[in-house]
């Protein structure tokens, strides 16, 4: 190194200064998609009003819009919440598995208690599955795929953003039993409650979003369609 290199003074050359209105445009961020997630639970609710012959058909387009907004708004958290993880998958498998193995003598055992129970489901699920498996299969993937970026992936974020992570669960929960009680039937609420609940707890516990996806995508399909936990013995 010369003498002049080694007095030369340091750079006083400066990172470029950030866009104009760069920093207000990021703040508004969370608010916006905050507002879209609001609009998109109350849309989620008039539209399980529906719920019957057909739901699969209106639901699907819908939730698959939902999901791609999400990943649009959310694109690096996207690949983190659904990085996979030994963890986050093995959970995930044993608790696809275990409620579906749970959900078939527990119906059993409800129906005992409650025997109308039978016919209200029936009622409840038989006209919803009027269509096709496979018109519906890939319909239903796509809206347990957007039940789970919406309530346990962007609405959780930004909850917890602003209140604890307790009160974030409990608003998500919340919010998830209210859009599905859209349909009017106490058991689809109770059932949102229940498997909400424990998704949540899940993608809480594990801190991966792939780890409830994955027990969503086993237990729904499984019991509504592939073996529909009402059907004759």
């Amino acid at each position: 190194m010369s003498q002049s290199d080694a007095a030369a003074p340091p750079s006083s050359k400066r990172p470029p200064a950030p866009e104009p209105g760069a920093a207000a445009k990021s703040s508004r961020l969370p608010g916006i998609a905050g507002v879209a997630c609001v609009a998109a639970i109350g849309v989620w609710f008039l539209l399980m009003g529906r719920f019957g012959a057909g739901i699969y058909a209106l639901m699907g387009p819908f939730a698959a819009g939902v999901a791609l907004l999400v990943a649009a708004a959310f694109p690096a958290r996207l690949v983190e919440w659904l990085r996979p993880t030994r963890r986050g998958v093995a959970v995930g498998l044993l608790v696809g598995v275990g409620m579906t193995l749970a959900t078939y003598p527990l119906y059993a055992l409800a129906c005992l208690i409650d025997p109308g129970l039978r016919v209200d489901v029936a009622v409840l699920y038989g006209a919803a599955r009027e269509s096709r498996l496979s018109e519906a299969l890939p319909w239903v993937l796509a809206i347990i795929v957007a039940e789970e970026l919406l309530w346990r992936g962007a609405l959780l974020e930004l909850l917890t953003d602003r209140v604890s992570p307790y009160a974030g669960m409990a608003l998500s929960i919340g919010t998830y039993c209210f859009a599905q009680a859209g349909t009017g039937s106490l058991i689809v609420t109770l059932l949102a409650l229940v498997c909400g609940t424990l998704w949540t707890l899940q993608r809480h516990l594990t801190g991966s979003l792939l780890s409830p996806l994955i027990a969503h995508l086993i237990w729904t399909p499984t019991v509504i369609l592939l073996l529909p936990v009402n059907a004759p013995p």
